[in-house]
């Protein structure tokens, strides 16, 4: 799958919170979109998942993506939002991964062997299947992060979007969720506020500032002092170690 962005924009009342943005996202590996609180991260997100009308273009594999049924759109792009609507929800973990396969069930269709064995593999790739009884709200931050990433995975999407996974999670999982998504035989658009996470793990980054793009490159082109500085206002060392891109304060 191939996303198209051109002048999208989007204001909230009176503040303007994305500023003719044009991105191109496509067709393999891990898109990061990194920049300071109040960049518009989470907003380009948001139009991607078709939660906001876009005031521009966005096209899935040439069609206007107003135009694809969303049924359709569900089946191909999975959805790990930070304000997760499950969060305070007596259901179990197993129900609420469950629900990934709704694009895909008529109405009181029952769960078949399919569903059930993706379920069963999606928990045990995200380490949950020992709580997979658990009611929901009785998880941990990291946990609930954990659920939602299985809940993608059952969905079998071409795309996964994501904001700021990593977030809530200790760093044994916030590695195992980059290296599952580095496996993934699609394409991962997210957030991010570590930028040795995006160095590492990311194939092309978009920075973003003040509702526009800065600059959009490989993690090499785009993480640099200047950039960095220009973005975030803080000054950095950008160094390799071991071969690897990493970012020090």
């Amino acid at each position: 799958m191939r996303i198209e962005v051109d002048a999208l924009s989007f204001s909230a009342g009176r503040k303007r919170i994305l500023n003719g943005v044009s991105a191109r996202f496509g067709d393999r590996g891990i898109h990061g979109i990194i920049g300071p609180n109040g960049s518009g991260k989470t907003t380009l997100l948001r139009h991607l998942y078709r939660q906001y009308p876009a005031n521009g273009h966005i096209r899935v594999d040439g069609a206007p993506i107003e135009q694809i049924p969303r049924r359709q759109y569900a089946r191909r792009v999975a959805v790990m939002m930070q304000l997760q609507s499950f969060a305070e929800s007596e259901l179990r973990v197993a129900e609420v991964v469950r629900t990934g396969r709704y694009p895909y069930k008529k109405i009181m269709l029952p769960y078949d062997r399919e569903d059930e064995a993706l379920l069963d593999r999606a928990l045990r790739e995200t380490a949950m299947d020992a709580l997979r009884d658990r009611r929901v709200c009785t998880l941990s931050g990291g946990e609930l992060q954990r659920v939602m990433f299985a809940r993608c995975l059952v969905q079998q999407p071409e795309v996964i979007l994501l904001d700021e996974p990593t977030n809530h999670l200790d760093i044994q999982y916030r590695v195992e969720l980059m290296k599952r998504l580095r496996r993934f035989d699609g394409m991962a658009i997210l957030t991010l506020h570590d930028l040795n996470l995006a160095a590492r793990y990311c194939d092309d980054i978009l920075l973003m500032k003040d509702g526009a793009i800065l600059a959009a490159g490989t993690p090499g082109e785009i993480l640099t002092p200047a950039r960095i500085e220009r973005a975030f206002g803080i000054r950095v060392d950008v160094f390799e170690a071991e071969g690897r891109i990493c970012v020090g304060v």
